[in-house]
C-alpha cells in the first residue's frame, strides 16, 4: 500500500523539495535578517559609543586647545618676565660692579685713613709729650706770673691814681677855659658895642649897650653849654650860628625835627636871659638867613633872597609859638651876599656849607 501511494505521488516529488528549499532559503533570509538586525543594533550601540567618544575627544581637544593658548600666553608672560629679569640682572650687575669699585675705593680710603690715624696717633703722642713739657714750664711760669701780677697790680693802682689826678686837673682846666671863653666873648661884645656907639645921647646909649653886652655874653655862654660841642653849631663873634642843615632840608624852608629840638634849647636859654634883662633895655633877637652862591629857581623861591628870608621867618614864627614876644624878634634874609668866607674862597664845598647858615644875635633896637 505504501508502494502504491509512493507510486501515485511520484509525479509531485519536486514540490516538497522546493518547499524545503524555500523554507531553507527563508530560514537563511531570516537568519541573515536577524544577523543584520543584531549587527545593526551592535553598530548603533558602537556608533553611539563612538559619538560619545568623539564628543569627549572633541571636548578634550577644546580643553587642550584652551590650555595650549593659556600656556602660550603664560609662556609669553614668562618670556617678558624673563626679559625684565634679564634687564634687572644687567642693572644689578652694573650696580654690583659699581659697588665693587666703591668698596675698592673705600678700602683704599680706609687704608689711607688707617695710615692717617696712625700718623695722627703719633702726632697726638708727640703733642701729649709736648703738653707735659709745657705744663711743667707753665707751672714754673705761674710762680713768676704771680710775682708779675703783684707788680702789675701795683702799677695799675698807681696809674689809676695818676689818671684820676690828671682827670681832675683836666676838669679844672676845662672849667677855667669855659670861664675864660665866656669872659673873652663878653670882652669882644663890649668892645664891639663901645666901638659902634654913635648916638645923640652917648652916655645913656653906651650904658645900655654895655648892659646888653653882658646879657649877650651870658646868652652865648649858656647856649654853648646847652647845645654842646657841635661842629654845625658855633659862636662867630657876637653871633650864634646854626648851619642850615641843622634846621632845614636842602632847598626847603620847613623846620625839621632835629632843628626843632635845637631851637627848643635856644628858647629855654633865651627865656632865662630875657627874664633878667631890665625893661629899660630895648633889645631884640635878630634872626638872619644866609645861603650859598648856588642859584635857586622854584615856585616858592625864585631866588636865594626869598629862601633865606623864608627860613628866617620860619624860625621867628616858631620862637613866637614857644612864647617869645614878637616885639623882641626880627627876621632878615641876606641871600648869598654876606658870606663868612672871602669871595675867592666861597665856592668850595666846605666854604659853601659854612655860608648856608642861620645867625642869632642879641642886639639893641
Amino acid at each position: 500500500m505504501f508502494a502504491s501511494s509512493r507510486s501515485r505521488s511520484h509525479s509531485f516529488d519536486i514540490w516538497p523539495g522546493f518547499v524545503d528549499a524555500l523554507a531553507a532559503v527563508l530560514m537563511v533570509i531570516i537568519f541573515v535578517l536577524m544577523t543584520f538586525v543584531v549587527a545593526q543594533l551592535y553598530l548603533t550601540d558602537a556608533l553611539n559609543d563612538r559619538d560619545q567618544s568623539v564628543s569627549s575627544l572633541t571636548q578634550q581637544v577644546n580643553t587642550l586647545t584652551q590650555n595650549l593658548k593659556a600656556e602660550r600666553i603664560t609662556k609669553e608672560d614668562a618670556q617678558k618676565a624673563l626679559a625684565n629679569l634679564e634687564a634687572q640682572l644687567v642693572t644689578l650687575t652694573q650696580q654690583l660692579n659699581l659697588n665693587i669699585q666703591e668698596l675698592s675705593a673705600e678700602k683704599i680710603a680706609k687704608t689711607q685713613e688707617t695710615e692717617k690715624a696712625a700718623s695722627l696717633s703719633q702726632q697726638v703722642a708727640e703733642l701729649q709729650e709736648a703738653i707735659t713739657h709745657l705744663n711743667a714750664a707753665l707751672k714754673s711760669e705761674e710762680a713768676k706770673s704771680k710775682e708779675q701780677e703783684l707788680e702789675l697790680a701795683n702799677l695799675h693802682r698807681r696809674l689809676e691814681d695818676a689818671l684820676a689826678k690828671k682827670l681832675s686837673e683836666l676838669e679844672t682846666l676845662r672849667k677855667e677855659l669855659e670861664r675864660v671863653q665866656g669872659e673873652n666873648v663878653l670882652l669882644k661884645v663890649q668892645v664891639d658895642d663901645l666901638g659902634q656907639k654913635k648916638t645923640t645921647d652917648p652916655d645913656l646909649q653906651g650904658a645900655e649897650k654895655v648892659q646888653l653886652g653882658q646879657f649877650r655874653s651870658d646868652f652865648l655862654t649858656k647856649l654853648v653849654k646847652v647845645l654842646g660841642d657841635r661842629q654845625d653849631i658855633r659862636v662867630v663873634g657876637d653871633r650864634f650860628v646854626f648851619q642850615s642843615e641843622v634846621l632845614f632840608d636842602q632847598g626847603s624852608a620847613e623846620l625839621g625835627k632835629d632843628g626843632l629840638e635845637q631851637l627848643d634849647k635856644l628858647v629855654v636859654a633865651l627865656k632865662e636871659i630875657s627874664s633878667k634883662i631890665p625893661p629899660s633895655i630895648h633889645w631884640i633877637l635878630r634872626v638872619d638867613g644866609h645861603t650859598d652862591t648856588v642859584p635857586i629857581k622854584r615856585a616858592h623861591f625864585p631866588s636865594n633872597w626869598e629862601l633865606s628870608s623864608a627860613r628866617a621867618i620860619a624860625v621867628v614864627r616858631y620862637l613866637i609859638s614857644q612864647g617869645l614876644e614878637p616885639k623882641n624878634l626880627v627876621a632878615a634874609g641876606f641871600g648869598e651876599f654876606q658870606p663868612l668866607e672871602s669871595k675867592g674862597e666861597s665856592t668850595g664845598p666846605t666854604a659853601m656849607a659854612r655860608n648856608r647858615r642861620i645867625e642869632f644875635r642879641l642886639d639893641q633896637r
